[in-house]
């Protein structure tokens, strides 16, 4: 059993039903915003988190005045049942110590625990590990800000698996950003926002037009709400994602509806300009965003058919 096991299954040990896990921070600090969030409530929960602030206080043990212990009067001595609810207090308090040292030592790197691992209080422990994450050189933040410009989202002819794609793009965008954040960055929620927004495929042009032509319209009236938040374009894209898979399911149905209907009857569907079946006219292209043809058949820039159709 590796030191990870061992930690969450001393996480894990207590009369509580709660499952408790804790990621090992990476040597690269790359899953700080979760593991920060993750091992203070974790060891929050076990009483854990107080000892690591510094804020736990010790018992202080009695006394021993003449071969006995004494109360905090020097001059009472203390029974039986009280020195050993003080041992144990004692004992617990120690236990949690060594137990959030323990915790912190599995749960970073070789390289960082060399650092902590002779410490004695657990607080300066945790501030090494904090003072080691802010640490980070210019190149480093460079680097990760190059990262997050680079990440791109790709087309996919299956739209729910877009949706699904798209919500994963998101969530490990939003991460590298809070990891930013908490490193020394000085990424702004405008530049962010303008961050999705390029990592989008062109099939969403149209979108992202309607919504800088709202923010524009928005700015000209005054309004002091002008600049859409992060979570709230993401929510906003993620439902126009949704809103193209029930448009595509809603033409796929009744196109077989009709056709159906058109077998049952003994005839042909009925046919639309240029030929095309009726219900084929709902369809919308996720490239050139007009009706009647999908991407595949689209003559358009980035379409299956780009530079086929008619002259």
């Amino acid at each position: 059993m590796g030191p990870e096991q061992i930690t969450n299954l001393l996480l894990n040990s207590s009369s509580d039903s709660t499952n408790l896990s804790v990621p090992k921070l990476h040597d690269d600090r790359s899953n700080w915003s979760d593991y920060q969030l993750r091992i203070k409530r974790a060891m929050g929960s076990k009483g854990l988190w107080r000892h690591v602030l510094g804020n736990a206080i010790a018992p202080k043990p009695y006394m021993l005045l003449n071969g006995a212990f004494v109360l905090s009067d020097e001059k009472t001595e203390a029974t039986e049942e009280q020195v050993e609810s003080k041992e144990t207090k004692i004992v617990d308090f120690e236990k949690k110590e060594y137990i959030a040292q323990y915790i912190l030592l599995s749960m970073t790197s070789t390289r960082l625990g060399s650092k902590i691992k002779e410490l004695k209080s657990l607080k300066e422990m945790w501030d090494i590990i904090v003072a080691d994450v802010m640490k980070k050189s210019t190149l480093y933040l460079l680097d990760a800000e190059e990262q997050l410009t680079s990440m791109k989202l790709v087309d996919n002819e299956d739209l729910k698996i877009h949706l699904a794609e798209m919500k994963q793009h998101f969530q490990l965008m939003i991460q590298h950003c809070k990891n930013l954040i908490k490193t020394g960055s000085l990424l702004l929620d405008i530049w962010f926002n303008t961050l999705i927004m390029s990592s989008l495929p062109s099939s969403y042009r149209p979108t992202l037009q309607t919504i800088t032509a709202a923010e524009k319209a928005s700015a000209l009236t005054g309004s002091s709400h002008h600049k859409m938040k992060a979570d709230d374009l993401i929510a906003f894209l993620i439902e126009e994602a949704q809103h193209h898979i029930i448009n595509d399911e809603r033409a796929k149905n009744s196109e077989v509806a009709l056709m159906a209907l058109g077998k049952k009857a003994g005839k042909k569907p009925r046919q639309g300009k240029g030929g095309k079946n009726k219900a084929y006219l709902d369809i919308i292209c996720h490239n050139c965003k007009n009706l009647g043809h999908k991407k595949a058949d689209c003559w358009s820039k980035g379409g299956g058919k780009e530079g086929q159709g008619p002259s």
